[in-house]
């Protein structure tokens, strides 16, 4: 028997001590006896643990930072007494429509609902951006045609959808402990350990764009990070009877940046795993693009 419906678990990392981005997401999940917030805090300098306390079933514990928002969100999740995990970024949002959206399957025997997202900039939340435009597409089509696939392999993100506690316990899925795509795996364990799934077609979640999170810092610790998951990505999708669509090239081309030895070394690493020509043709495309639009800048000049 659970204590609550939902657990909210937050993982949570600041550099100056500022927390009102954190207050914000915070704010966005109604006051509910039914719903736990787990904040988990890696920050290098940890935050106050009474920061919340005017709010009921509203805690923080802390993670070592070495073990990154994978392992935070890991700690959360052990901290939980729910019947199921929603997973929010610090710097986000729940839709007011959110919780009573979710209400109607608390008691389903659906192992995940998903959801739409809708992007937004973290200074102004009025104003619009495409970053949660992939998933909802991924939701949109499974409503329309009923595709589950890219809802199961697609979708490696963890907010968006309320995931049944029991089937992460039962399978024994963590989230990567890494410095960057700490999810990626999750979401694919998840969704094909999932026997039955759905989706709603409500905005539930607003992601917000801003600079300096994991996803839009490059360095090349994330780089090799990135590569080392999307290399058992690939493994899992082909040990599942899937193609394989995780490309490298990208990160390939990146790893450039800091030096001949490390752009060899992805290189060779996409290589011996078959991996390097995956979504080539998506990349032909691109540069030839690339080369069309600087040929026409170049002309304009003369």
């Amino acid at each position: 028997m659970y204590s609550y419906n939902y657990s909210v678990i937050i993982p949570h990392f600041t550099r100056d001590g500022n927390v009102e981005m954190l207050r914000r997401a915070v704010e966005s999940v109604p006051e509910r006896d039914d719903i736990e917030i787990i904040i988990v805090d890696n920050s290098l300098e940890p935050i106050p643990n009474d920061l919340f306390s005017v709010r009921k079933h509203t805690k923080i514990v802390y993670s070592p930072n070495e073990r990154k928002a994978g392992g935070a969100r890991n700690v959360g999740m052990k901290e939980s007494d729910a019947k199921w995990y929603v997973f929010m970024d610090a710097d986000d949002l729940f839709t007011p429509e959110c919780f009573s959206a979710y209400d109607r399957y608390v008691d389903s025997d659906y192992d995940i609902i998903f959801s739409l997202s809708q992007g937004v900039y973290s200074n102004d939340i009025t104003k619009l951006n495409d970053r949660g435009d992939i998933y909802s597409d991924l939701v949109m089509n499974f409503l329309e045609i009923g595709e589950e696939k890219g809802l199961r392999v697609d979708y490696p993100v963890p907010w968006g959808k309320m995931v049944k506690a029991s089937l992460v316990r039962g399978n024994d899925i963590l989230f990567d402990e890494v410095p960057a795509g700490n999810d990626v795996m999750f979401g694919l364990k998840v969704g094909f350990a999932a026997k039955k799934i759905t989706a709603i077609p409500i905005v539930t979640y607003m992601v917000t764009a801003s600079t300096g999170s994991i996803t839009r810092t490059m360095s090349l610790e994330n780089l090799e990070s990135r590569l080392y998951v999307k290399k058992r990505y690939n493994r899992m999708l082909k040990e599942h009877g899937y193609k394989k669509t995780a490309s490298q090239m990208y990160l390939i081309v990146a790893s450039a940046k800091y030096g001949i030895k490390p752009f060899f070394k992805f290189l060779f690493t996409a290589l011996k795993d078959g991996d390097l020509f995956i979504g080539w043709k998506h990349w032909i495309i691109t540069v030839f693009k690339m080369h069309t639009k600087n040929r026409r800048e170049d002309n304009a000049y003369l």
